[in-house]
């Protein structure tokens, strides 16, 4: 019996793109010219890579998922054992109308390895993992900032609803423990009732405690020798803090990789949406596309800085003689992330009053 030849893909590339789901995840896999196979199995870097070595050896392979719950971690595996991986922003992988309207597993993997071979997909930037880490408790305490206004919220609900009534010599401002403890002796009617304002109250005491601690360690990681450069730049430019500095920098990881200003306000979400079609040019509002994350904290601090810094106050009054105030901010933002993005890169401290 003659033995059995193994195949060998040297000097070819081998295209692979995954549809990933907790469980399972699709494959699609082609090379320059034909699709080679489609099939689904577990979620598993291993078996894929094995996969694709036993049945394409001696080829090289290029994969792509796209950026989802799963995160870094398949990217990093496959990175790490030699294989050529990018992962992709779901919006920019080219679609069809029959791929939109005919969704499913097998035409997600196969969109992503078409796409792939023919180069068209841009990667996202893949932060360093403790980067990302620290990325990820910044984020979360976000997520702490939301559910504490949800917890308020609540409470001022079921006073409202329930008819409680509260003195109004009473202090309301700021939830101090004073404002807490006139909640916790409020008189209800009944005893669910009591019960249930209590258990309100609690939430949100945890929620703020938990706050705190997420709050603290941010801060402890300011003054890190990995941060504290860039985090007392950042910090002296006038509205933004300890924690939006930390935002700023957690989201933007490295400010070296927007070339220009254009692509960094694009990142952000700081630029309109257009729509232009012969001699007709629409602009939009605000792009709905951005870091949702860090969006907001700019234009939190762009509020502050008209108020610390003469010139940039001179901008918003500017701005605001020919739009409304939310519109004139967005201008505004867009001046201060020059500005940081200037500090950062110069490694300068920020200087009030400059015009430009």
């Amino acid at each position: 019996m003659h033995k059995v030849k193994q195949l060998n893909f040297e000097g070819q590339t081998i295209f692979c793109g995954i549809d990933v789901h907790k469980k399972t995840w699709r494959v699609n896999i082609r090379n320059d010219e034909f699709e080679l196979e489609d099939y689904s199995q577990d979620a598993s870097e291993e078996q894929l890579l094995n996969h694709l070595r036993k049945k394409y050896s001696g080829a090289s392979y290029q994969v792509a998922y796209e950026a989802g719950f799963c995160g870094f971690s398949i990217h990093r595996f496959l990175t790490k054992s030699g294989v050529n991986c990018i992962v992709v922003n779901p919006a920019d992988v080219p679609v069809t109308d029959k791929e939109k309207k005919r969704k499913t597993d097998k035409i997600d993997a196969r969109k992503i390895s078409r796409h792939l071979s023919k180069t068209e997909l841009p990667p996202i930037y893949v932060p360093a993992l403790e980067a990302e880490h620290v990325r990820t408790l910044v984020r979360q305490r976000g997520r702490l900032v939301q559910d504490q206004t949800r917890c308020k919220n609540r409470i001022w609900h079921l006073l409202m609803f329930s008819g409680l009534k509260l003195d109004v010599d009473k202090p309301q401002q700021y939830w101090s423990r004073k404002f807490l403890t006139t909640l916790q002796q409020l008189p209800c009617e009944t005893e669910p009732l009591r019960m249930s304002l209590d258990i309100a109250l609690d939430e949100y005491l945890l929620v703020r405690k938990l706050l705190s601690v997420a709050t603290k360690q941010i801060r402890s990681l300011s003054i890190h020798p990995n941060y504290s450069a860039v985090q007392k730049l950042l910090q002296t430019i006038p509205g933004i803090g300890v924690v939006n500095a930390m935002i700023i920098m957690a989201e933007l990881q490295d400010m070296n990789r927007f070339k220009t200003l254009d692509k960094l306000c694009s990142y952000v979400g700081i630029v309109p949406d257009t729509g232009s079609s012969g001699e007709n040019d629409v602009i939009k509002g605000i792009t709905q596309r951005g870091n949702h994350y860090l969006r907001p904290s700019i234009v939190e601090s762009s509020w502050v800085i008209i108020r610390k810094d003469p010139a940039m106050l001179m901008l918003y009054k500017k701005y605001c003689s020919t739009m409304i105030p939310n519109k004139a901010i967005i201008k505004v933002a867009r001046h201060l992330l020059s500005r940081i993005r200037h500090v950062w890169m110069n490694q300068v401290e920020y200087e009030i009053g400059i015009v430009g």
